[in-house]
């Protein structure tokens, strides 16, 4: 944190860490969003809840981000198809300061660290979130496609997203 309580993560290097389960509880179990974006609330789908706090069922890649040993995300990777398929998150007071590129910058460095620069990336993001999707494009990755997706107790309208394995991190 700055002298003013404002986090800048531009300038500090992001600690990756193994996920550990207290953690994925307490991000799980505490961390709200404001609306629109408490769609990402992770009780929002009980199955995601289930799926995100159980160590069972997480994919190989899953990690806690941290800036000077202070929880700022996560970030996971699910290796299991064709291309790996990232997910992740910031803190929810951390949303919408403009933080967002050096965040998915980290975690793409993190992504090409584990798998190899030439893997490339997929993801999906709501089609309402338009201020992912714009930090998403700005880092390289390209829509391929819409498709609905039933979660949180309905269908949703979502965007699929891929990042060539030749980009480097801008």
């Amino acid at each position: 944190m700055s002298e003013d309580g404002e986090m800048t993560i531009g300038e500090r290097d992001i600690e990756f860490r193994a996920m550990l389960p207290g953690v994925a509880r307490e991000i799980a179990d505490t961390w709200r969003y404001p609306a629109p974006y408490d769609f990402y609330d992770a009780n929002s789908d009980l199955d995601d809840y289930h799926e995100f706090v159980d160590s069972r069922r997480w994919p190989e890649f899953f990690y806690g981000a941290y800036v000077d040993d202070e929880l700022i995300g996560f970030f996971l990777m699910d290796v299991s198809g064709v291309q790996p398929e990232i997910s992740l998150g910031m803190r929810p007071d951390l949303t919408g300061h403009g933080l967002g590129h050096a965040f998915v910058d980290a975690c793409i460095s993190q992504a090409l660290l584990d798998l190899g620069s030439e893997r490339t990336l997929g993801l999906t993001v709501a089609s309402f979130n338009q201020r992912a999707i714009r930090v998403y494009e700005a880092v390289g990755f390209v829509k391929t496609r819409s498709f609905v997706q039933t979660t949180n107790g309905g269908s949703f309208p979502f965007v699929e997203m891929i990042r060539e394995g030749h980009a480097e991190p801008k």
